[in-house]
């Protein structure tokens, strides 16, 4: 079967992630041929193409990404994405959300005889998406994101709040399938903590929080930060990525700018080594719509690089972890700041999580794991739509 994959995002960043993994387990596993139509994260004219991970990869032309609220409205990209899905011969289409570049050339190309299928993994419209309050774009916003899912054959959500919200919808239930996030764990290993140091430049004494960049949780990160080195003169916050003006901004208005290592922009190919520098890991995220809809990839990859992890008690993760004792689940940022004081106080504790959650994220998450239920979820789907 020929699959068209559409995700709204540039390549390598957020939910491009998903649905790479989605088309590679759909061709290893399940023998289709596969394309994913995504945007080039260096190009604005110009349109590529190339295979990995055993599938077809589209890089569009970025211009216009973010001309309309959201992103998604690459002009260049969207005739093509149209006439790829209307005449490239495609048994089914996988809608990766529902920005203009995923949902119009749907909307306008769609083949009777076509599978449409939705993925839902972030929960935009009031939410993650909030257009300074102003209730016009926000019914406008909903629209979008509700309408792509009513329209599909079948749908996967991320989450158990996602589930809920489209079976409130009105689809039926039977219709809507949650897929879980995954973790390459065989890519995202541990390294020696010390040859991370080394690469690194960091001085092995530190005691190292780690985080990727995540401009919601910073501040609450910065708590942490300032309270673990209130406890221990030797913590550190590794950054892995970069820091935007304001955010060193707020480090140094509270004394603490020089306690932060940032490593600057990071491949994904190095990101193992980099995130194996960090002696705990910790993700305050508030309890907000958006945070409990979310399934963040980057837990994942925390726990597969075999380092012990704080989060707090917000969507499906925490529940999962702390009934496998495979993380330390808290129930507000203040709670994480002294668990991971804590922490990197007992290194026999941290060497215990570190175990605990990689043996929990390789048994239950891993993406050759979790492969039989995406291919079941397009097979069955396409099969009834056969029979309908």
């Amino acid at each position: 079967m020929r699959i068209l994959m559409l995700n709204a995002n540039v390549a390598g960043r957020g939910t491009y992630h998903r649905a790479l993994w989605f088309g590679s387990m759909l061709a290893a596993r399940g023998g289709h041929d596969v394309t994913l139509c995504t945007v080039s994260p260096s190009s604005q004219w110009r349109r590529s193409e190339r295979r990995t991970h055993g599938i077809r990869i589209v890089d569009g032309p970025a211009w216009g990404i973010r001309h309309m609220p959201g992103y998604g409205s690459n002009w260049l990209d969207l005739f093509w994405r149209w006439r790829e899905l209307r005449f490239g011969g495609y048994d089914a289409v996988y809608a990766f959300e529902y920005h203009p570049n995923v949902s119009w050339p749907v909307a306008l190309g769609l083949r009777p005889s076509q599978v449409l299928l939705s993925d839902w993994c972030d929960w935009y419209a009031g939410a993650a998406n909030r257009f300074r309050g102003v209730r016009l774009l926000h019914c406008w916003d909903e629209r979008r994101e509700t309408a792509i899912r009513r329209k599909a054959h079948r749908v996967s959500v991320i989450s158990t709040v996602l589930r809920d919200r489209a079976v409130n919808l009105g689809i039926d239930p039977a219709r809507v399938t949650l897929l879980r996030e995954g973790v390459d764990t065989g890519h995202m290993r541990p390294w020696e903590r010390a040859e991370a140091r080394r690469a690194l430049g960091i001085d092995d004494r530190y005691m190292l929080i780690g985080t990727l960049q995540d401009g919601a949780a910073f501040p609450a990160l910065v708590d942490v930060l300032g309270h673990c080195a209130a406890r221990n003169n030797a913590a550190r916050l590794l950054l892995v990525g970069t820091l935007a003006p304001a955010q060193r901004a707020m480090l140094a208005s509270r004394g603490l700018a020089h306690l932060a290592i940032v490593t600057g922009r990071c491949s994904d190919e190095q990101l193992p080594l980099f995130l194996s520098a960090a002696d705990v890991f910790v993700l305050p995220m508030a309890d907000t719509l958006a945070n409990r809809a979310r399934f963040p990839h980057k837990i994942g990859d925390y726990l597969a690089v075999g380092r012990p992890v704080v989060l707090t008690a917000v969507g499906d993760y925490p529940a999962l972890l702390r009934d496998a004792q495979a993380a330390v689940v808290v129930a507000d940022a203040h709670a994480a700041a002294d668990a991971a004081a804590c922490l990197l106080a007992d290194e026999e504790q941290r060497r215990h999580l570190a175990a605990r959650g990689r043996a929990w994220v390789r048994e239950h998450l891993d993406w050759r794991v979790l492969a039989p239920g995406i291919v079941s979820f397009v097979d069955a789907a396409c099969s009834a739509r056969r029979t309908e």
